[in-house]
């Protein structure tokens, strides 16, 4: 009785898979860089509690502020360019790539669309439009960033980056919610504003953490050997 042995075939190296790498790295890099933008800004007005007021009408940190926000939006979609020609990898419940995309347009939209002078509730005394806007579109955005986390948590492959978003995804949601019934409720300003910040951090630090696997992943597979698949 003979055995076969079955091998795996190697994958050779998919046309445009430099350009890949390329769109992944840069769009990790963006999300970084948007992370430590954000955080300079808090340091230049310390005085200053939740994130979007720092982005708000004639704040001195505005301009570098929503620089960093549209930054964020553009690394999302660089993130989603790259993973968009996996269509057979990158899909839970409906392709991940979608979800990125209208995440990025959802912060670009924030970044433009500013909060009023100090950024009221929307619908309350002195809330404006614009303020309606902008937090929608901000919420949504980082809702939206939620979902990714959570798809990329049951994707199979690379446990500990399931794992890793997994905990990003319970982290961001339990310090952004708090931190919004805080300001909701008027409650502890300075706590809320920490909270958010910590949220927001964590958030853009996921983006860029999985920009940079989704890019080790396409050199793998681009050397022949496939990326690692786990039940």
């Amino acid at each position: 009785m003979t055995e076969t042995i079955v091998r795996s075939p190697r994958l050779a190296p998919r046309s445009g898979s430099r350009r890949v790498v390329l769109l992944a790295l840069v769009g990790g890099g963006a999300a970084f860089l948007s992370a430590g933008l954000i955080w300079l800004s808090r340091l230049w007005d310390p005085t200053v509690h939740y994130v979007s007021q720092l982005g708000a009408t004639g704040m001195p940190t505005a301009p570098v502020f929503n620089s960093a926000l549209l930054l964020l939006g553009i690394a999302a979609v660089l993130v989603d360019r790259a993973i968009l020609h996996r269509p057979d990898v990158y899909v839970v419940g409906w392709p991940i790539a979608a979800t990125l995309v209208v995440c990025g347009a959802c912060f670009a939209l924030a970044s433009v669309v500013t909060c009023s002078p100090g950024c009221p509730v929307p619908f309350t005394p002195g809330a404006l439009p614009q303020d309606l806007i902008h937090i929608s579109a901000a919420v949504l955005g980082f809702v939206l960033a939620i979902v990714a986390m959570a798809q990329v948590s049951v994707l199979r492959r690379r446990p500990w980056m399931r794992a890793a978003s997994l905990a990003t995804l319970v982290a961001v949601g339990l310090t952004s919610f708090i931190g919004a019934m805080l300001a909701l409720f008027r409650g502890d300003t300075v706590l809320g504003g920490n909270l958010e910040f910590i949220a927001a951090t964590l958030a853009i630090a996921w983006f860029g953490v999985f920009g940079l696997q989704v890019a080790a992943d396409e050199r793998v597979t681009r050397a022949g050997a496939p990326a690692t698949v786990y039940p």
